[in-house]
């Protein structure tokens, strides 16, 4: 099964209210490559029947689009079933499974907070993808408030190791009710944009890869873990998120009126990259998305 990458429909940006700060846009065209961490659990590292998960499908859309790019990280395993392609995975990652974002899960995991410093040190990333929370909610009594509140120490941890790092944070995959505690699950996801597009983090190069309607259950083989189908559609979120977040996104054509925090109105902007959501703060509060300029074939796996 192949996706086919158009720049139809519309994408939605919903803005917080965010005031000006000091984003430092990276470049996807430098001489030196810009090194990506993938970080999260094994929807990153990838299960089933796609054992890069996403990354090997971002990884195809990253070199396709002409951009020099490092994929980092301790982890090498779980490469793709096949790869046909005429360059190389990066198979390095960040991606464990059974991860929490913090605190016990089952007995050999651990999670990504008391890990995040080690991993950092090593790697030295530019760009980093986290998608975490998860886990939290299959193997721990949580609720949605206290995994925001651990997920705004490990991001203070993250900007704590360099203010300069660019982070992108991805809403997760919902959970078969059976699975987890999927309505705490949903609940977190809600709560996401207001950690992020807090005063607490107005002075920091974030955004927000918003994939809340992109998925239903339909898109995981368990309750859990993606398909190879949802691994390609979060593989262009994360692309979309990454250009939107470079020196490559383009402003709006028309101003784009940023909306007081609670609101739940949204912007929508004319030729987005792949009709997929992406919040990003900075600049005036958001960057747009930008039309894609490469289409190509995206393989399943």
């Amino acid at each position: 099964m192949s996706l086919i990458l158009t720049s139809a429909g519309f994408a939605t940006l919903v803005l917080l209210g965010a005031t000006p700060s000091p984003v430092q846009a990276f470049s996807l065209t430098q001489s030196n490559p810009l090194k990506i961490m993938p970080l999260g659990d094994s929807n990153t590292r990838g299960r089933g029947d796609d054992l890069a998960g996403y990354r090997d499908d971002l990884w195809m859309l990253l070199n396709d689009s002409g951009f020099n790019v490092d994929f980092v990280g301790s982890a090498t395993t779980n490469p793709p079933n096949s790869w046909d392609q005429p360059y190389a995975f990066d198979r390095d990652h960040q991606g464990h499974g059974g991860y929490a974002i913090s605190g016990d899960t089952f007995p050999g995991a651990s999670d990504l907070t008391s890990n995040i410093d080690n991993w950092l040190n090593a790697a030295t990333p530019d760009v980093i993808l986290l998608m975490a929370g998860t886990n939290d909610f299959i193997f721990q009594n949580t609720t949605a408030q206290e995994t925001i509140d651990e997920l705004g120490t490990l991001i203070d941890k993250i900007f704590a190791w360099s203010s300069d790092v660019n982070l992108l944070i991805s809403s997760i995959a919902p959970l078969a009710p059976n699975r987890g505690l999927s309505q705490e699950a949903a609940l977190y996801n809600e709560m996401i944009p207001g950690l992020l597009g807090s005063d607490r983090y107005q002075q920091h190069n974030l955004s927000f890869v918003d994939t809340r309607h992109l998925f239903t259950l339909e898109d995981l083989y368990d309750g859990v873990h993606f398909t190879p189908q949802g691994y390609s559609t979060l593989a262009n979120a994360w692309f979309d998120g990454i250009v939107s977040a470079s020196d490559l996104g383009q402003p709006p054509q028309d101003p784009i009126a940023v909306e007081p925090p609670g609101s739940d109105d949204s912007v929508s902007i004319p030729e987005p990259i792949s009709g997929l959501g992406v919040l990003a703060f900075g600049l005036v509060g958001a960057r747009s998305l930008r039309k894609r300029r490469h289409v190509s074939p995206l393989s399943s796996h």
